[in-house]
């Protein structure tokens, strides 16, 4: 105020001068409270009684030039948001952020976010925030009614100077957590959009005590009716958006399904043409090869190259082939990034291979093609093989084991006819493959049989072989040997013969698969053996019996002390039984000293228990210790 008052002569005129020029310069309000303050305003007492009333009059006008100013600003706020949200957003996420982070900006607040109901309206959902914040993240789950208070009319906005001690609103338990670990304060909630059609709330919050404005209110709540607007709107752009994406891809599929349609019957045509007029295998390859592009070579189930077309022409190379032990399915298989092969396979017998080289990767209509090129070569094949051989065999061996009561001179009359003689010597090999392997298994079963001059067929789940030859056990390792090479997998084996006649057939069966069931007990993966192998073990786990499980309760913990040390628990154990139980025998046996066998003794002690040589734990060790007698032969068979 310096300069104001040069003399208590001052012309009232000078004052007010001076007033108006603070009013024109935007002084602060404290400029005037100063100078209401100031004591030589009481030299003007006599002469102008009515300088301090000027001077308030002068206030008044300030605070409305400031009110329209900050009003004045707040409009231009709210127009910048409504174009900012009325821009197109690529999501409703984008608006929602955009949404909290203009309220916050709106009103100079310490945090925002908004929640939207749930489908049950008892419940709303954090879906974005402003503002640093703890407690309150995206996704928090609420009441539907955070701020419990008094109705607004109209939907207009709820504010609070101070949530904690409002005493005219109820937080629920949640909200009031949420409140007190942000030190939440003012508030303000607005519904979005219209209040009887609001889909949910923006609130706004302050972490000082404060009293919002009418302006304030005015304007949020302003925000909240066109943020519902641009809500709403965004939801229908994008559904409408994705309704038309959805429309113009699923034009594109029917399109492009409509045209694979045409081309995969025009295919189909082809190759009937071929199988009804010429049924020929090259013509087959052929058109397959136009089709598809590249090479189309055919091998037989020996891989011997019978036709083959298109480009490159040079298909001598086999070596593709070793792959298709590895394959478990007909279906196109690719082997290289331009080399596609497709096992030919009629049930269970693998008839040969197709090859498609010269191609990279193809698209789900192009392997339906090389399909139905496959499936007509299998068609000619079968019809090649019926013409020289036909399958009366194996389906003798079928029906054969369909039905026990069967006649046997029917049986036998047959077997004449398909030029069988079982007056020599035959045994049965039972092989059971899992599920994904009984399809390879047998199409290897069919290769085997014609090169060992046997039958093959299918029961209960079992392949089944009948070979000629007197020798079981050596049938069960062969055939075993040859089933895991050609799966890359151990299958469990059993074998039963050497057998005469169509009479002994049925229960030579029946022993192969308890011989089969005794190799499973035993946990042994792909384990081979016959009766003869077994002995009485096989009589006594046959049935799916645990006998893994036994040996592992009985004397596992001596099992494992051998093996993590490298002892002779185990060998010490056989010969102390098989001794009777003499330490001394025993370490004769063993060619060690008996105090070593009693040692080791006292070690099986600490391992088993203290009574371990009495006689029902005994006897339960002596068993167990057979069981793995016959498990490690038939893990080291030839």
């Amino acid at each position: 105020m310096t300069g104001l008052f040069t003399s208590r002569e001052v012309a009232t005129g000078d004052l007010f001068a001076e007033l108006l020029d603070m009013l024109a310069a935007g002084a602060p309000t404290d400029a005037f409270e100063v100078l209401l303050d100031d004591n030589r305003l009481d030299d003007f007492a006599g002469s102008v009684p009515d300088v301090k009333a000027a001077v308030w009059r002068a206030m008044r006008v300030h605070v409305h030039i400031q009110r329209g100013r900050s009003r004045e600003a707040g409009l231009a706020a709210l127009v910048d948001a409504a174009r900012e949200l009325a821009a197109p957003h690529e999501s409703v996420d984008a608006l929602l952020h955009a949404i909290t982070r203009r309220a916050r900006q709106l009103l100079r607040v310490d945090m925002a976010y908004i929640a939207l109901l749930e489908e049950d309206r008892r419940h709303s959902r954090v879906v974005a925030t402003d503002g640093h914040t703890s407690s309150l993240g995206v996704g928090l789950r609420l009441p539907a009614d955070g701020i419990a208070a008094p109705a607004q009319p109209g939907g207009a906005p709820f504010a609070t100077h101070n949530l904690l001690t409002d005493d005219r609103i109820v937080l629920s338990r949640e909200f009031e957590e949420m409140a007190r670990a942000e030190d939440l304060r003012a508030a303000i909630a607005v519904p979005l959009g219209d209040h009887a059609s609001s889909r949910g709330v923006l609130y706004v919050a302050s972490r000082k005590v404060r009293h919002f404005t009418a302006d304030e209110r005015s304007l949020i709540s302003s925000l909240g009716i066109l943020a519902g607007l641009y809500l709403e709107t965004t939801h229908l752009r994008l559904a409408a958006e994705t309704r038309a994406a959805e429309s113009e891809a699923r034009l594109s599929r029917m399109s492009a399904t409509a045209r694979d349609l045409n081309e995969y019957h025009d295919l189909q045509t082809a190759l009937l043409d071929i199988l009804f007029t010429e049924d020929d295998l090259h013509a087959t390859a052929s058109t397959g090869a136009r089709w598809l592009g590249g090479n189309v070579s055919v091998y037989d189930a020996d891989g011997a190259l019978r036709t083959a077309a298109g480009e490159p022409a040079d298909v001598e190379d086999t070596s593709v082939l070793a792959a298709v032990p590895g394959i478990r399915s007909s279906d196109p298989f690719p082997v290289d990034h331009r080399t596609w092969l497709v096992p030919l396979c009629r049930r269970q017998e693998h008839l040969g291979t197709l090859v498609l080289r010269g191609r990279g990767e193809l698209t789900a209509t192009e392997r339906g093609r090389l399909d139905l090129v496959a499936r007509t070569v299998v068609l000619i094949l079968c019809r090649d093989n019926l013409a020289r051989t036909g399958d009366a065999r194996d389906r003798w061996l079928e029906d054969a084991l369909g039905d026990e009561h069967r006649a046997p001179d029917r049986l036998a009359d047959r077997a004449r006819r398909i030029g069988l003689d079982l007056a020599k010597p035959y045994v049965i090999v039972v092989a059971r493959p899992g599920p994904d392997l009984v399809r390879r298994a047998g199409a290897w079963a069919g290769g085997y049989v014609q090169r060992t001059g046997g039958l093959r067929g299918a029961r209960d789940g079992h392949l089944v072989l009948l070979l000629p030859g007197t020798d079981a056990s050596t049938a069960a390792r062969t055939a075993s040997a040859s089933l895991e090479s050609a799966l890359g997998a151990p299958v469990p084996v059993g074998a039963a013969g050497p057998l005469l006649g169509t009479a002994s057939l049925h229960e030579g069966y029946r022993e192969a698969v308890r011989c089969v069931d005794a190799v499973v007990a035993l946990g042994v993966a792909g384990g081979a053996a016959s009766a003869r192998d077994l002995g009485f073990v096989g009589a006594l786990v046959a049935g799916n019996r645990d006998a893994a499980g036994f040996i592992e309760q009985v004397i596992g913990p001596v099992i494992e002390y051998d093996r993590e040390r490298s002892a002779d628990l185990v060998p010490t154990l056989r010969a102390y039984f098989d001794e009777g139980g003499s330490p001394t025998y025993a370490a004769g046996r063993l060619h060690v000293h008996t105090n070593t066998v009693t040692r080791r003794l006292d070690r099986v002690k600490d391992l088993l228990g203290p009574d371990w040589q009495k006689p029902d734990q005994a006897l339960e060790i002596q068993l167990a210790l057979q069981l793995l007698r016959v498990r490690e032969l038939l893990e080291h068979r030839p």
